[in-house]
C-alpha cells in the first residue's frame, strides 16, 4: 500500500508541502512530476540530495514553472556514479 502524504512516514513534512511543490512546478505536467519526484524518493542519500540542490538550485534561479523534461534531467543526473572525496 503506497503511504499519502499524511501517513507516519511522512510527517516530517509540512502540512502544505504538496501545495507548496505543486506552485513551482508546471501545472501540465503535475502528474508526470509525481512520477519523478518518487523515483527521486527511492535514491540513496546522495542521489536524493542530489536531485533536491538541482531542483532547488532551480526555483531560485528562476520562476517560471519547473518542466518534466527538468524533472527527468535532475533524476538522471542523480543517479549518475558518486565519487566519495579522497577517492
Amino acid at each position: 500500500m503506497a503511504a499519502s502524504v499524511h501517513s507516519g512516514v511522512m510527517k516530517h513534512l509540512p502540512p502544505d508541502f504538496a501545495e507548496n511543490l505543486a506552485q513551482v512546478l508546471e501545472p501540465a505536467h503535475r502528474s508526470e512530476a509525481a512520477g519523478i519526484i518518487k523515483a527521486a524518493s527511492a535514491l540513496d542519500d546522495q542521489g536524493l540530495r542530489t536531485f533536491l540542490e538541482l531542483f532547488a538550485q532551480r526555483v531560485r534561479e528562476s520562476g517560471a514553472p519547473i518542466t518534466h523534461a527538468e524533472l527527468k534531467e535532475f533524476l538522471l543526473a542523480s543517479k549518475r556514479p558518486h565519487r566519495r572525496p579522497g577517492l
